[in-house]
């Protein structure tokens, strides 16, 4: 069992739980109830999200134990035709290897958080790519994604930091990758981002158990 509370960032932590439990209340007899419950298995959902324009390009990998399973990825530009333009979600596609194109709407939504459950989230830079989302989320849904989150950014910087003090800390998973020297394909589209980040995730992991 994956804790929760265990994996929750540690900035905003109490506000959050408040929140997720104010909204978990709110939706207990909805068809979202499920969402807000814990979750008992071992798998992992990797989460990247750019937003430029009006359109906001989502991939979400699952994480099972040591497996990536880039197969079965959920991943599309969500265009929001009131701000979106053909040319913005051109460029998405161009610039995220992103094919499939779905409005932005409840049913979209729907379909990503189906898609993710109650599985906790991870990604590099995690909050800040998530807000778009998020937004997007609490317009449409009413709640925003109430899982437990793995930052990978905090902790590729906490153990950075326990092992080279002096380090300059990097704001960019590519660099990430390199200074754990963790073989990715450039982290520059949606599913490459999604899934440089689990692998980050699992070489970052796997360090932490063998020192313990």
């Amino acid at each position: 069992m994956i804790s929760r509370h265990a994996l929750d960032a540690p900035l905003g932590w109490l506000g959050s739980m408040l929140r997720r439990g104010s909204e978990r209340r709110r939706y207990a007899a909805s068809p979202y109830a499920w969402l807000f419950q814990p979750y008992l298995g071992n798998e992992l959902v990797a989460l990247s999200c750019f937003a430029h324009h009006g359109v906001i390009s989502v991939a979400a990998v699952t994480l099972r134990q040591h497996q990536i399973l880039t197969s079965g990825a959920w991943v599309a530009a969500l265009s929001n035709t009131a701000s979106g333009s053909a040319a913005a979600e051109r460029r998405h596609q161009l610039l995220y290897s992103v094919d499939t194109t779905l409005p932005l709407n409840i049913e979209s939504l729907r379909s990503l958080i189906e898609f993710i459950g109650n599985r906790p989230i991870l990604g590099w830079q995690l909050e800040q790519r998530l807000a778009p989302l998020e937004q997007q989320l609490r317009r449409h849904l009413g709640f925003g994604l109430p899982n437990a989150r793995v930052d990978v950014t905090k902790l590729h910087q906490r153990y950075l930091r326990r092992l080279h003090p002096q380090a300059e800390q990097q704001a960019e998973l590519a660099c990430a990758l390199r200074c754990w020297q963790v073989p990715s394909a450039a982290p520059q589209r949606a599913l490459e981002d999604a899934t440089a980040s689990a692998l980050l995730y699992l070489h970052l992991r796997r360090d932490a158990d063998q020192v313990v």
